[in-house]
């Protein structure tokens, strides 16, 4: 006989996941004279949807192109800009924020801006970075704490000075490999900003990891305990698995692609930006499941 039906799921953790909002500084971007979007528009609406939704999450994480490709004290502004509209987020939330660099991020600001600020969080977070030099990849681990202990976060800089690929090294992998020696609390989350797969848009894999490091990578994560990986980068909000793990690809702010039109970059202007839920949870039968939701929040899914 068939037992009667019970709710045997057990949520471990909720990552509220955002990627590539694309921000500018105020006045014309010298790298997108005509744009047909407000990306600080669209962030708004979503921090406040956001807010309201009444999710607690443990964690928010942006995956890079945090910035619209802007530099020096346009590149200040809008991180500013970003960090002011996320962070309040993440304190109304009680939650931290954490970011990742894309490729249209610049490193030295991106330290000063936005990675001072996460290490001034007022909560004690431990923070590691894998090196100090600006010029270096911005490499970091943070452990976030969860009712069902500890959550191991590690943030890796993909991007590639002066190009939309992406790479990973071997003097990360070597970092990664040594914090990932050890199984921790709730398990590993690992932020970054190109997916370490080929996309669904045929033309969009001349911007894709380069394969050679998506291996090295491969081997790194295969048998540890990352539960998901959160990445952004294509502009299209996806699902994927790689090395056997869960992989969530969050959508822009900015512009966002229509799969729908013969694997080729088919923008849809503005439209269609939002979150994804990541949710790590637990069943009897499962212990490392993982459920990934895309969440539109605008502007054609507000409320009338």
């Amino acid at each position: 006989m068939t037992p009667p039906f019970t709710r045997d799921d057990h949520d471990k953790a909720l990552i509220i996941h955002m990627s590539d909002t694309h921000i500018s500084a105020l006045g014309v971007n010298p790298a997108r004279p005509n744009p047909h979007y407000n990306a600080r528009v669209a962030v708004d609406i979503a921090c406040e949807r956001i807010t309201q939704s009444g999710l607690r999450p443990d964690l928010i994480c942006v995956t890079g192109d945090i910035c619209d490709a802007e530099i020096g004290e346009r590149a200040r502004e809008a991180y500013h800009y970003v960090r002011e509209r996320i962070g309040a987020l993440g304190r109304c939330l009680a939650c931290p924020v954490v970011f990742a660099m894309g490729n249209h991020d610049e490193r030295a600001v991106f330290r000063s801006e936005l990675l001072s600020a996460e290490k001034d969080d007022k909560r004690g977070l431990q923070m590691t970075l894998r090196t100090e030099k600006p010029s270096d990849s911005v490499d970091y681990m943070m452990m976030v704490p969860t009712v069902e202990g500890s959550l191991r976060v590690i943030v890796l800089d993909t991007s590639v000075p002066g190009q939309d690929t992406g790479t990973v090294s071997e003097e990360q992998c070597a970092w990664m490999r040594a914090l990932l020696s050890r199984h921790i609390g709730v398990g590993t989350v690992l932020i970054m900003h190109h997916p370490p797969l080929a996309p669904w848009q045929e033309q969009a894999r001349l911007w894709q990891m380069d394969p050679w490091a998506a291996a090295r990578l491969s081997e790194v994560i295969r048998g540890s305990d990352v539960r998901a990986i959160l990445c952004g980068h294509v502009h299209l909000a996806s699902m994927a698995t790689f090395a056997g793990v869960p992989v969530s690809i969050a959508g822009a702010y900015s512009r966002n692609q229509n799969p729908l039109y013969a694997r080729e970059l088919t923008y849809s202007w503005a439209t269609n930006y939002g979150v994804n839920l990541v949710l790590l949870r637990e069943v009897p039968y499962d212990t490392n499941q993982v459920l990934i939701t895309p969440a539109i929040v605008g502007p054609s899914s507000q409320q009338e």
